[in-house]
């Protein structure tokens, strides 16, 4: 279960110590960065509506043992997270919004339209993973305009009162901002901010998680590589859950990094519609084994 999984990671929370079990984990070895937010907001257990803010400053390892800092002021939770004098990440939480709900309206099944496609997975991912048995199992689709899937919850994601964890909402919203920068600039990437406000608590039953590609918006950078998207999840009726916020940095590293992970659950000729450079890297990669992972 999930939220097992949280309590295991923070069992040395009160000494400020934090340890993420490697089911965790985006990149292999690295914290994906919604289980990041999931872990952040169950240390302060907040009562919805809530705002979480996360900024990722370096990849966050798994099975390592990092320092905890906590702090508060007000109604607003601070933490961060260390690997020695390495700042990794810090959060703060907000416990009472002052600005409503926003009129959001979750898009009809005529306007998203037919997909073109399907994300990408690789085996062991907390949000995408096909073998990993505490993550989401997204199958995200994509057309011209939109990203999404239409969801049903896990049990590994059901809390003891029948609800469905937070945790949900922080990793697919931080998945979906991701690939909604990665198919902006047709490169892999990570995320660097996650902002994720979840106005209610999940009810059980299907959910749709959405993400709109045509809201994606440049971000402050010379080079072009980061980029803002942003991410809904909503249930079944219309009613809107949560939304988020992702600030995405691209390069032809991560697209390098990621190759042969995705290249284990899907043909290359799939990886080069979204990622164009990924043949070259193939095929540098069969001719120079050695520096495939250079």
């Amino acid at each position: 279960m999930i939220d097992a999984a949280l309590q295991a990671a923070s069992v040395g929370a009160a000494r400020g110590e934090i340890v993420f079990p490697d089911d965790l984990h985006g990149f292999p070895g690295q914290v994906h960065g919604g289980g990041v937010a999931a872990l952040f907001h169950r240390l302060t257990r907040p009562a919805a509506p809530v705002r979480l803010r996360l900024e990722l400053l370096r990849g966050v390892p798994t099975k390592t043992p990092l320092r905890l800092v906590t702090g508060s002021a007000g109604v607003e939770a601070r933490l961060g997270l260390w690997q020695g004098d390495r700042h990794l990440a810090e959060a703060t939480l907000t416990r009472a919004l002052a600005e409503p709900e926003p009129a959001v309206l979750a898009p009809s099944p005529t306007a998203l339209g037919p997909p073109d496609g399907e994300a990408p997975r690789t085996r062991t991912c907390l949000a995408c993973g096909t073998e990993n048995p505490l993550g989401l199992g997204l199958e995200l689709r994509w057309n011209a305009r939109w990203v999404w899937q239409r969801y049903e919850p896990r049990e590994a994601f059901r809390t003891r009162t029948g609800e469905i964890h937070p945790a949900l909402a922080t990793i697919a919203l931080d998945e979906l901002g991701w690939w909604l920068g990665a198919l902006a600039q047709r490169e892999c990437g990570v995320t660097t901010e996650i902002v994720v406000t979840l106005w209610r608590s999940i009810s059980p039953g299907p959910l749709l998680l959405v993400g709109d590609r045509a809201a994606v918006q440049a971000d402050d950078d010379p080079r072009g590589r980061h980029c803002r998207a942003f991410g809904s999840v909503f249930t079944d009726a219309g009613e809107l859950v949560a939304t988020g916020e992702v600030s995405f940095a691209g390069s032809p590293a991560y697209t390098r990094r990621l190759l042969d992970p995705f290249r284990q659950t899907t043909a290359l000729s799939d990886l080069a519609r979204l990622f164009p450079g990924v043949t070259l890297l193939a095929e540098r990669a069969r001719v120079f084994p050695d520096s495939a992972s250079a």
